[in-house]
């Protein structure tokens, strides 16, 4: 069988030199004779290729979904031999392993297997009813979900059109097949059908010398170690970051994840056209294929700008003689990538996209999917993480014979598609002709059209002249977009007494702030505060005027909930309709409740049971949040401790981006590290995976031993929705990674803010508190964390073991003194000094702070103790710290402080925010939307934690060092040079006390 694909097409009209050189590549890419596949050991049972086993992950993902059915229908004219057929179709069945594999897990893996016989599913339809659309009944019978763990994997449906026409649809799960397979069905079933129907025995059929299970394990052995690393090195330097995208070009972002429902329109050139392009290819020495790839291409350039364009294509991947003839998931996708800089001709773009065709065939056989994990390129959430658009050659069967029968295909408008857009195309009697494809969830028909009279436009005009720069090519003119309706703006009111009159009072009170604080003339009722210049601290001075002339004090969660005119100005309305405090809303508790039920998917059932002798010496270590002040100390404890590599999820787009932004994190912490143990991951705690394609989260899951997961969103501003996503569905999948494959220890960081009941009054509290959902502290921030640990103990439930920890209030390393300049009793400290002034909490008060560095020290010295694996640990000072101690320090160091009431304190904060001019300080600021942000919560001083048994599981390996005066002196001289705290003249030199 000749092979087929984009370098097949023109072979007869190229010379007799490009003839064999693409007579080479299709015989194997030039390359020299590798090892052919050997038959596997196991003939009843082996391990899933590597495009199987992405397909298989997707499959575990969203379980019957049908995308990832393949369907082809024909269409049958002439009296059918029903039994012939059945015949014909088992013996392939029995024929072709591929067709009778079920998929199933063991310890933890997916595994194929392979029964000796597997039931032929052939269904035989009633004719249709008079009216009935035999389409759309096609349609919804091919869109049923197959069961991957029973089979059969492949099925058959024949439809009687007529007493001689039927239409007989193959539906075959993509694990099992490709579209070549499909071929292969189809041509085999041919000659089987005419054979039965003669009365004679099946045909000699080509020889199969290996089954796909044997390609299976052969891949799987040969792409490890440096045979992988050669591969690899071509794709590092073709696909290095940043990967360009498809945002500039669709009609909107993309959003959550895909319909898969696609929007098709037909392409077609005129014979004239498509001789014209064939011959250009000649002339260059290309094929048709990349004549259409660099059109495809240029349109991309000239309607995005960019010059950088990555798109894809499919090879059949069956490069070895003995793969020729096998049904089985053979295909694979290549990356191609063209630089259009520098205004080129269209025969410059053919040239350069030549190149990079004939370079990237070279390299084919490395499978898409161990790139996607091994380069780990940046996130999106369509199915194919290194392109998005792709340039596909069809090979549309035309009219046959199957014995006696009339074969022709049969088209029921089955409309989704592999990637976002796409340009399939075939010829047919000499004209190129195809469609162009582009997901619905991302294009409008009327940007598909306008693309397709585009893309057929422009190969004319390139026939015209392919000399012609391609930033000249004239295209249709783009048509005139609707007019929208401008939004109604909000006038200043020429009067004190005058206003709006569409809008309410409230409104308009809120609409006239809004133009103070942003310093603007006008405001659209219905726009984003942020959006129109405003951010956090901004929003604190609004709520304080707003408060001064409503008489409602909110806090500032409100402004993220409300950012319009209209929306805030409704908050207000409701509240000062109420006798009281807002009550809270009766959905939040049950919201909070049906959030801490953890997915039944993660379980440890068919997981390797944990083994204790990986939480004493890991090899690999996955730390979230190591870009936070803990999670630097943490990163740098367990390399201290461990001689494990540690892989770092980083918020981040691409692995650069993810290394850029730990090494700023770490030395904005004073931290150091032996980077070459350091593997930094681009990831989100906010997407499901962690934001990692499901290959990279399954291999990810196979290496760790140990997890510890220090990331969360910690803005204490932001209401519960904002931090859901990355403090609940991070753990969740935390969790799903640790029980995943071999089960693992999780190291939880939490927070002690869980542990406080609304409702009663602040004591000691036990690592064994527990508080009723409809009594969590009324924080977004202590809510999202009280509902993961929700999480977590369901997890422990299940066979996961999970150590939690909750810190007290960190202070800087014990050392250097370094702490967070933002946190908040920096910021709190920093405006006591602007103001001059600090509460008197009395001379008794005292409150929780303890070094960094030693927090990071107690937990990992517990985290390598097998014996206290699965406890709850509060890691605070055994010894507090006098807040008057504190302010001693700072008149020590020259800033003179007078003491206060602490409610004339706040008012003063907020009279500080409210003063004319730029938008204040900082720290004051900030330290305004924290109060606002904490109402209802305990007062100064109130957090402590029982921690006699975190002392008495570390027996004195981790001694905490006290905080006294020169430490307190270390912790003011660095948040003095960080810029939270003035500096005031005459006083010491910032770091002139600190001990290296």
């Amino acid at each position: 069988m000749a092979p087929s694909g984009p370098l097949a097409d023109d072979a007869a009209k190229l010379s007799a030199t490009k003839q064999r050189l693409l007579e080479k590549w299709l015989a194997g890419g030039g390359r020299t004779a590798g090892p052919t596949v050997p038959r596997r050991a196991r003939p009843d049972a082996a391990v899933l290729s590597f495009a199987q086993e992405r397909l298989w992950f997707l499959a575990q993902l969203h379980p019957g979904n049908p995308y990832h059915n393949m369907v082809e229908a024909i269409r049958l004219r002439g009296p059918l031999d029903r039994d012939a057929l059945r015949r014909s179709l088992e013996h392939l069945i029995d024929r072709h392993e591929a067709l009778r594999t079920v998929f199933d897990v063991h310890d933890g893996e997916p595994r194929q297997l392979f029964p000796a016989r597997q039931p032929l599913a052939l269904a035989e339809g009633a004719p249709p009813a008079p009216g009935e659309d035999v389409a759309e009944r096609l349609r919804e019978v091919s869109q049923r979900p197959f069961d991957l763990t029973r089979g059969p994997l492949i099925r058959f449906d024949l439809t009687p059109l007529g007493p001689d026409e039927h239409v007989l649809m193959v539906t075959m799960h993509h694990l099992v097949g490709d579209g070549m397979s499909m071929g292969i069905l189809f041509r085999e079933l041919y000659a089987c059908y005419e054979a039965a129907t003669a009365g004679r025995p099946f045909p000699q059929l080509a020889e199969l010398h290996v089954t796909y299970g044997d390609f299976a394990e052969w891949q799987r052995g040969l792409l490890r170690g440096a045979e992988l690393e050669r591969r690899l090195a071509h794709w590092r330097d073709v696909l290095r970051e940043p990967l360009p995208n498809l945002d500039r070009l669709a009609d909107r972002p993309r959003r959550g994840a895909t319909s898969l429902q696609a929007v098709s329109r037909a392409f077609r050139l005129s014979a004239e056209v498509s001789d014209g392009l064939r011959t250009l290819a000649r002339d260059h020495q290309a094929t048709l294929f990349m004549v259409l790839l660099a059109g495809f291409k240029t349109l991309m350039h000239r309607r995005t700008g960019g010059t950088d364009i990555v798109t894809g294509s499919v090879v059949h991947g069956r490069d070895l003689p003995e793969t020729e003839n096998l049904v089985g998931f053979f295909a694979n996708t290549l990356a191609l990538r063209a630089d259009l800089s520098g205004d080129p001709s269209f025969t410059d773009v053919l040239d350069r996209v030549r190149r990079m065709c004939l370079e990237a065939y070279a390299h084919r056989d490395t499978p898409i999917e161990v790139l996607a994990a091994e380069l780990r390129p940046g996130r999106n959430h369509g199915d194919n993480p290194l392109f998005q658009a792709a340039v596909v050659e069809e090979n549309v069967a035309g009219e046959a014979r199957m014995g006696d029968l009339e074969v022709g295909a049969f088209d029921f408008g089955l409309d989704t598609s592999e990637f976002d857009l796409v340009l399939h195309y075939w010829e047919t009697d000499g004209r190129v002709e195809g469609g162009v494809r582009a997901s619905a969830d991302l294009f409008d028909p009327a940007s598909v059209d306008r693309f397709t009279a585009e893309l057929e436009a422009l190969f004319a005009a390139v026939l015209a002249d392919p000399r012609r720069p391609v930033s000249a090519l004239p295209l249709p003119a783009a048509p005139a977009a609707p007019a929208r309706p401008e939004p109604e703006p909000v006038a200043a009111p020429e009067t004190a007494a005058g206003g709006t009159p569409d809008l309410t009072p409230t409104e308009r009170e809120v609409a006239a702030v809004w133009r103070e604080v942003l310093g603007l003339r006008e405001i659209d009722p219905n726009e984003d505060f942020f959006e129109a210049g405003g951010h956090s601290l901004r929003a604190v001075r609004v709520l304080l005027r707003l408060r001064e002339r409503l008489g409602v004090d909110l806090p500032v969660q409100v402004f993220f909930e409300a950012r319009t005119v209209t929306a805030l100005a409704a908050v207000f309305d409701r509240a000062r309709g109420a006798a009281h405090e807002p009550a809270e809303d009766p959905h939040d508790t049950a919201a909070l409740t049906a959030d801490a039920v953890l997915d039944p998917d993660v379980t440890c059932a068919d997981s390797t049971p944990h083994d204790p002798r990986r939480t004493a010496d890991p090899e690999h270590v996955l730390l979230t949040g190591a870009t936070s002040f803990l999670g630097a100390h943490l990163l740098a404890r367990l390399l201290d401790r461990t001689t494990a590599r540690v892989h770092c999820l980083v918020e981040a787009d691409d692995p650069a981006e993810a290394a850029d932004a730990l090494e700023q994190a770490l030395a904005r912490y004073g931290v150091s590290v032996p980077w070459e143990r350091v593997a930094p991951l681009p990831g989100s705690l906010r997407e499901p995976r962690l934001g990692l394609s499901p290959i990279a989260f399954a291999r990810l899951a196979a290496t760790v031993d140990v997890i510890h997961h220090a990331g969360c969103d910690a803005n204490l501003a932001l209401p519960y929705a904002e931090l859901r996503a990355a403090n609940v569905g991070g753990t969740t999948e935390v969790l799903r990674l640790a029980a995943r494959d071999r089960v693992k220890a999780v190291h939880y960081v939490s927070s002690p803010g869980v542990l406080f009941d609304r409702d009663a009054e602040p004591g000691t509290l036990a690592p064994d508190g527990r508080v009723p959902a409809d009594r969590v502290l009324p924080s977004g921030y202590v809510r999202t964390r009280w509902a993961a640990e929700e999480l977590v103990d369901a997890a422990r439930e299940r066979g996961v073991p999970v150590s939690v920890y909750r810190p007290g209030r960190l202070g800087g390393d014990s050392t250097t003194g370094v702490g967070d300049p933002d946190s908040a009793f920096g910021r709190f400290l920093g405006a006591c000094v602007r103001l001059g002034a600090v509460p008197a909490y009395g001379p008794d008060a005292d409150f929780d702070l303890v070094p960094v560095d030693h927090v990071a020290a107690a937990l990992v010295e517990l985290a390598l103790k097998a014996d206290a694996l699965g406890g709850t640990y509060h890691l605070a000072h055994p010894v507090r710290t006098r807040f008057a101690d504190v302010v001693e320090r700072l008149r020590a160091a020259g800033h003179p402080l007078t003491e206060t009431d602490p409610e004339e304190w706040s008012r003063a904060v907020a009279a500080d925010v409210l003063e004319p001019g730029a938008d204040g300080d900082e720290s004051v600021a900030s330290v305004a939307a924290l109060a606002g942000a904490s109402r209802g919560m305990p007062g100064f001083g109130s957090l402590r934690l029982d921690v006699t048994g975190t002392l008495r599981a570390l027996a004195g390996a981790v001694p905490c060092p006290p905080v006294d005066g020169p430490l307190l002196d270390r912790y003011l001289d660095h948040l003095a040079a960080a810029g939270p705290l003035p500096s005031p003249a005459g006083s010491r030199t910032p770091g002139s006390e600190i001990v290296i």
